[in-house]
């Protein structure tokens, strides 16, 4: 479905700064970047800090009773350098943000990069020398990349000297902390998932979206259908949705639905029957892993041991 949400990029625009109904008198806050973590990975993130935190206080507490760096190290499962680290610590590791490689963080500065420019520094190099003698670790082109947007909506040419501070060329915090809205390759997957693996912001994203678009409503209702058939075997739905798709008009729900059909027995009966050749083709997969390994390295009496034994 990305292909689909590629054609809906102004939708997918829309609904990240469109109200809800129930606040239409307020403007509705911009959906939230996220990092692509669903709620089961934001769970593990929660509970991988609140371990963080917990090991922080019993090695801080072992310290305190004189207890030597080599035994802390063996009776919370660190090294001896992890140990000095969180020894170093003068409170609580906080919860960081997922970032994605190669991107060092530059949130943490945003604020004091529009403060600078507020006060008419123009020079992106001069901005990252002064965050980064304040802890920054990233590059100097991602200063560059941050502020190259101001200069275009407030019509600045590019300059390394200062200006003085004028009201047309501020910039808002908030402006200046716009983040883009989901991609198509974000929201697809969001269709197929059950209510409570979503994030609140991505259901109220999906809701905005879906009213939007009617035709797009539509299509998360057919997914959300044929993924419930899936789940609970509801395979006597299975003609009605077909019908319901070819009707419909969507040029990749129509292609995914013929592809049911040329094998639509093999289908009804997997979205119906609780038996399936699952198993099966997990043995093959295995005896055919066991035979690439031996290729050419071993007999065949030699691969017979392999597979008797991993039975």
């Amino acid at each position: 479905m990305q292909s689909y949400f590629l054609r809906k990029q102004l939708q997918l625009k829309a609904a990240s700064t469109k109200p809800t109904s129930h606040s239409s008198q307020e403007p509705g806050p911009t959906v939230p970047w996220h990092t692509g973590m669903t709620k089961r990975q934001e769970e593990k993130s929660v509970q991988y800090h609140q371990e963080r935190v917990d090991r922080y206080y019993k090695i801080h507490d072992l310290a305190a009773k004189r207890v030597d760096v080599a035994n802390i190290a063996r009776q919370v499962g660190l090294s001896r350098q992890g140990v000095y680290n969180y020894l170093q610590m003068k409170q609580p590791p906080e919860r960081t943000r997922i970032h994605r490689p190669g991107k060092p963080g530059l949130e943490p500065y945003k604020d004091y990069l529009i403060q600078r420019w507020n006060e008419g520094c123009r020079n992106a190099q001069l901005l990252y020398r002064e965050i980064k003698a304040a802890g920054y670790p990233g590059g100097s082109s991602a200063v560059g990349r941050f502020i190259a947007p101001w200069r275009a909506l407030k019509g600045e040419a590019r300059s390394f000297k200062s200006v003085g501070p004028r009201p047309e060329t501020m910039i808002h915090p908030d402006e200046g902390k716009k983040k883009r809205p989901p991609t198509a390759l974000q929201v697809a997957p969001w269709m197929t998932f059950k209510e409570e693996q979503r994030l609140e912001w991505q259901k109220d994203y999906l809701s905005r979206l879906c009213e939007t678009d009617p035709q797009i409503r539509e299509t998360y209702e057919l997914i959300q259908e044929f993924t419930t058939m899936l789940r609970e075997r509801q395979g006597e739905r299975l003609d009605s949705w077909l019908t319901r798709v070819e009707q419909q008009g969507v040029a990749e729900l129509q292609s995914f639905a013929q592809g049911l059909q040329k094998d639509y027995e093999a289908v009804k009966a997997g979205l119906t029957l609780q038996w399936s050749q699952g198993p099966v083709e997990g043995h093959v997969h295995r005896l055919k892993l066991l035979k690439r390994q031996a290729y050419g390295r071993a007999s065949f009496q030699t691969l017979r041991k392999r597979v008797l034994r991993c039975a």
